[in-house]
């Protein structure tokens, strides 16, 4: 009995040296690396951006560059493309985010089912995703060619009119749109998925018990239930959207016009292209202020009735 207890009090007490250092300091120690990787890859260049919108910053003058204050975004306001550029980029962003965010939970759904074959249909949904998106975007303009395309196609077998997809002002976004939904629909399916995968069924039986129809009970209970994960997957394909880059440039290179160009292709255009780099910044900070803008409303919609 007097050795088991005093077994029991060595195992109790602190102890010191290194253990008694990294029982205290265990987190930090963990984190620093990443934190050291963010700050990094993240802070610096937010800060930076933020300087060189101030500037006249070029590319190829030899004479430097000076602070002009404010003069970027004056002349971002009377620029004559920015209202385009800031349309398309909010028409991208809401019609993106909006179709996958409603297919993705429409398959997660039916993924989430006991039918038969349905973890080959998981597994199918997987490959989007993992696609290189210059790959994908390479198969989509195939796709959309004007004599060549699967999609002009079909739509001769049906007598229905064969429009050039990528050249038409009207229709160049919505190709784009088109193509995202491809990767962008799996990657919501696979992550609410694992939302509904993870819930408890007591609450939905409960509701079926009482009388509620399978609808009712999915709209009052499951989806209540899931909207943690709803936020987390709505903000991350959200920003996805506001970074999409390489299939917009594949497909229609920003064309006919702006008629496609979000700001993401527009900045790098405006910087890499015409060298306005200080011109650039400046549209770098419009774009950080929409996406915060953007994630303070999702917040304020779906994230804070949690």
């Amino acid at each position: 009995m007097t050795s088991s207890s005093s077994s029991v009090r060595q195992a109790s007490a602190p102890r010191g040296g290194l253990s008694a250092f990294l029982d205290k300091w265990y987190l930090v120690i963990a984190t620093w690396p990443a934190l050291l990787v963010m700050v990094g890859v993240t802070a610096v260049p937010f800060i930076v951006t933020i300087g060189l919108a101030f500037t006249d910053y070029d590319l190829v003058r030899s004479e430097g560059w000076k602070f002009i204050g404010l003069e970027n975004f004056a002349s971002l306001i009377h620029d004559r493309q920015t209202p385009q550029i800031v349309f398309n980029t909010a028409y991208l962003v809401i019609a993106t985010t909006t179709l996958e965010t409603i297919l993705g939970l429409g398959l997660a759904v039916l993924m989430a089912s006991t039918i038969r074959g349905i973890g080959l249909i998981r597994t199918a949904y997987l490959i989007p995703i993992m696609t290189a998106p210059v790959v994908v975007a390479l198969t989509w303009r195939a796709m959309f060619n004007n004599d060549a395309g699967w999609i002009n196609y079909f739509l001769g077998l049906v007598n229905l009119p064969q429009p050039t997809w990528l050249g038409n002002p009207a229709l160049a976004m919505p190709a784009v749109i088109i193509a995202d939904m491809w990767t962008g629909v799996s990657f919501m399916a696979v992550l609410l998925l694992a939302g509904l995968l993870a819930l408890p069924h007591e609450h939905t039986e409960a509701a079926e018990v009482d009388g509620a129809s399978p609808w009712q009970a999915f709209r009052h209970v499951t989806l209540p239930a899931l909207q943690p994960v709803l936020f987390v997957a709505i903000l991350l394909r959200m920003m996805d959207a506001f970074r999409k880059f390489e299939g917009i440039q594949i497909l229609t290179t920003g064309g006919p016009g702006n008629a496609s160009t979000p700001l993401n292709l527009h900045i790098y255009n405006t910087g890499l292209f015409y060298h306005q780099v200080g011109y650039a910044a400046a549209y770098g900070v419009v774009m950080i202020l929409m996406i915060a803008a953007s994630a303070w409303l999702l917040y304020a919609t779906i994230g804070r009735s949690r």
